[in-house]
């Protein structure tokens, strides 16, 4: 009696341990996936994108969201999806991961998932507005517009460029586009 009574409850702790697993099923529609973004990732990069955001885009509603341009969907998907992701997870997953359907759908399903549950605190204001100067740095090229990306020195007002023969360098340097321009031309 005393041998039955232990193995009952030897065999009760481990299905105890086995059932007892804090970690959630996959759904049967994601079982496939390439890569299976765990809970803890999720929800650090939902906290992540959640901090970007609120610092990028603070007062979107679900309105302007819906009827963003092609370039404002795409800076958007990127600096609130797809940056924060690859800081957690790394290139070659999120290159996985955009390759794979069901993982795309798998990883939204958790963003989804945690999108509501978790409250981030704000963005280090220095953090935030390098971000922002980013982003819309980036929206401007996606748009078509020109952006140098080497870092300029502060000019003055009292430095001119010029040469050593005192001519301005803005002044050659449009003659050049000139002559650069009415070359090609008569090349054609």
């Amino acid at each position: 009696m005393l041998k039955k009574l232990l193995l009952l409850t030897a065999i009760g702790a481990l299905s105890a341990c086995s059932f007892g697993g804090a970690e959630d099923k996959i759904p049967a529609q994601f079982a496939g996936a390439d890569y299976q973004l765990s809970d803890e990732n999720a929800q650090k990069w939902v906290s992540e994108g959640n901090q970007r955001e609120q610092c990028i885009y603070p007062n979107l509603t679900r309105i302007q969201q819906e009827h963003f341009s092609k370039e404002d969907a795409f800076i958007y998907s990127q600096y609130i999806f797809f940056y924060p992701l690859e800081d957690i997870i790394g290139s070659d997953n999120l290159k996985m991961i955009k390759e794979d359907p069901i993982s795309m759908d798998y990883v939204t399903f958790q963003r989804k998932k945690f999108k509501d549950r978790i409250k981030t605190d704000p963005m280090d204001t220095e953090k935030c507005e390098i971000l922002r100067k980013q982003a819309r740095a980036d929206l401007a090229v996606v748009k078509g517009e020109y952006r140098n990306a080497m870092a300029e020195e502060p000019k003055t007002g009292s430095d001119k460029s010029t040469d050593k023969n005192g001519n301005s360098l803005e002044k050659s340097k449009f003659s050049f586009d000139i002559l650069k321009w009415g070359i090609g031309l008569m090349l054609l």
